[in-house]
């Protein structure tokens, strides 16, 4: 199968297991920042269309993995595991940082320093945050701003995802002011809720803010 028509397909099958949870946490696909640098990503979800088998996509998804290292590297994308239980799939990808996410699934992932993310145009100063005790906060009140860390990530209309992290999350964008419902989920995680749109044709990317403990 020729590289392009592989890449269709599995985005295609990738962004229809994204988010069709209905509101099941253990059945939300997530991603976890780990330690090392590195990004563990877990796709959950149902077929979409009835033709899909398992064997097939996991020999397509390995085409796709070892497109990508060949051109990016080897060893930056791997796929760890695929599964499927009653119409239920579960694929594991690793991805040695957060950039080969970025790059594999075409969206943004950034996870670096907050002075780093400010120098990279994110513009931190006038995203307003609040506090895993509910209260308001601004990036110029965070204290020992050298030990934060945070996560930047975009998700499109009708995706739902959660995002672990490896220290205690601290802050979470306020979701009133991006649309994208973002909320805590215990010490180390968050979850991510990009309502749906009618007409999402196109639908731009939105990017929703998570600072936890380096």
């Amino acid at each position: 199968m020729r590289r392009g028509k592989a890449i269709l397909i599995l985005s295609i099958v990738t962004l229809g297991l994204v988010g069709c949870s209905q509101g099941k946490t253990a059945d939300v696909s997530s991603i976890s920042i780990e330690k090392d640098g590195s990004v563990t990503h877990q796709i959950i979800g149902q077929f979409e269309q009835n033709y899909y088998e398992t064997d097939g996509l996991e020999a397509l998804a390995t085409e796709r993995v070892n497109e990508y290292c060949a051109d990016n590297g080897d060893g930056c994308v791997s796929l760890q595991s695929m599964k499927e239980q009653d119409n239920t799939i579960q694929i594991d990808l690793k991805y040695s940082e957060p950039e080969a996410y970025s790059g594999f699934n075409n969206r943004e992932l950034y996870v670096g320093t907050l002075e780093e993310a400010d120098n990279r145009g994110y513009a931190m100063e006038k995203i307003a945050f609040v506090s895993d005790k509910g209260e308001p906060a601004e990036l110029g009140y965070i204290e020992h701003p050298d030990s934060k860390r945070v996560i930047v990530i975009a998700t499109k209309p009708g995706e739902e995802i959660e995002v672990n992290t490896y220290g205690r999350v601290l802050y979470i964008n306020q979701s009133a002011d991006s649309g994208v419902e973002v909320s805590f989920k215990g010490k180390k995680s968050v979850h991510i809720a990009n309502p749906a749109q009618e007409n999402n044709a196109g639908a731009k990317e939105t990017l929703s803010y998570i600072i936890f403990e380096g």
